[in-house]
């Protein structure tokens, strides 16, 4: 699942959604991970769903950001871990 950097797990949005995260969602992390200069990583996948890179974010910042202390709009990432 996740890619362990320095005590630090990294995890794509998918593992740590359990669905596709989507583009619109995917910049909005991006554009916050950037912001917060948060230290990610570039995986390839190969698969039937993607193909290509994904990006891996650490545990504690998506945990943040769905949290509502990142996002760009508090409320949307507890909806969207609920739904």
């Amino acid at each position: 699942m996740g890619l362990k950097i320095n005590n630090m797990e990294m995890i794509s949005l998918y593992d740590y959604l359990g669905h596709a995260a989507g583009p619109d969602l995917g910049k909005k992390v991006a554009s916050a991970a950037a912001r917060a200069k948060v230290k990610h990583e570039i995986r390839e996948v190969n698969h039937k769903g993607w193909n290509g890179p994904i990006m891996l974010y650490p545990r504690d910042f998506l945990d943040n950001f769905f949290g509502g202390g990142l996002g760009e709009n508090k409320g949307s990432g507890k909806q969207l871990l609920k739904g």
